[in-house]
C-alpha cells in the first residue's frame, strides 16, 4: 500500500488551529516565515502520531505532533513529525527523507555563505528553512555533504558530521579485462 504523502499533509494542514499557530510563534517562529513557506504548499500541519518503531510514525491515536513536509529533487518525499516540546525526538512517515532542505546541497552558493547546520526539526524552521536540519544519520546522502564549500553547526551537529565524513570510503573490487585481439 503506497502512502499518499500529499494527501496525508493537506490533511494535517486542515488541522492547524490557531493554539497550534500561537505556539510555534512562542516557539520563535514567525508568522511570515510560514506564510512564506506556505507559497509551495503547506509548510507544516498537525497530526496525532503513533510510533511504529525504525523512526517511522504513521497517524492514528498518539501524541499531538506537528508534520513538516520533507523535499527532496524539488519534490515531496517523506514527512517529518515532532512534538514541539520534544522537538529533538522526530519520525519519519516512509523514511525517504534524509534532511529538511536537502535541496540546499545541490545549489551552489554564489556567495560563499556556509551551509547552516541545525540540530532539529524545530530549528530549522525558527531558521526560516535556511540551511539543513538532517532527519537519517545513517543516510547515504550524507556523502553529499563533501560537495559543499563550508558549513556552520553546533560543537555536536559538527563533531558528529566531521566524524561520518571523514570514514573511509569502501571501493568495490575493480576486474580490468585483457583485451582480446581479434585475427584478420
Amino acid at each position: 500500500m503506497r502512502t499518499d504523502l500529499l494527501s496525508e499533509l493537506s490533511a494535517a494542514a486542515a488541522r492547524v488551529e490557531q493554539r497550534h499557530l500561537d505556539r510555534l510563534t512562542a516557539l520563535g517562529i514567525s508568522g511570515r516565515v510560514i506564510a512564506e513557506m506556505g507559497l509551495q504548499g503547506p509548510p507544516f500541519g498537525v497530526v496525532r502520531a503513533v510510533d511504529t518503531g525504525q523512526g517511522l510514525y504513521e497517524p492514528g491515536d498518539g501524541p499531538e505532533c506537528v508534520v513538516v513536509p520533507v523535499y527532496a529533487d524539488g519534490g515531496l518525499v517523506d514527512l517529518v513529525a515532532f512534538r514541539t516540546d520534544q522537538p529533538s525526538r522526530w519520525r519519519l512517515r516512509v523514511g525517504l527523507g534524509w534532511a529538511l532542505g536537502a535541496d540546499q546541497v545541490y545549489v551552489p552558493s554564489w556567495d560563499n555563505e556556509p551551509l547552516q547546520m541545525w540540530r532539529t526539526p524545530l530549528d530549522w524552521l525558527r531558521n526560516e528553512g535556511v540551511g539543513l536540519a538532517v532527519l537519517d544519520w545513517d543516510a547515504p546522502e550524507l556523502r553529499d555533504l563533501l560537495m559543499v564549500e563550508s558549513m556552520t553547526a553546533d560543537r555536536d551537529i559538527g563533531a558528529r558530521l566531521l566524524e561520518i565524513l571523514s570514514r573511509p570510503v569502501r571501493l568495490p573490487k575493480l576486474i580490468v579485462r585483457k583485451a582480446v585481439r581479434l585475427a584478420a
